[in-house]
């Protein structure tokens, strides 16, 4: 009985972790894509500037 108590938690825990995985891949794909954007505007208004 313990035991399989024991794989349930284990289970659900490693779908937890997994979860959490993905969605910090996911934000950090985002986060890069603004920087990438941010960049693209900073150069824009540099060459705005001295124009």
């Amino acid at each position: 009985m313990n035991i399989i108590v024991m794989l349930i938690i284990y289970f659900l825990l490693g779908v937890f972790v997994i979860k959490l995985g993905i969605d910090n891949s996911r934000s950090t794909q985002i986060s890069k894509e603004i920087l990438n954007e941010l960049r693209e505007i900073k150069e824009l208004m540099i060459r705005n500037k001295y124009e």
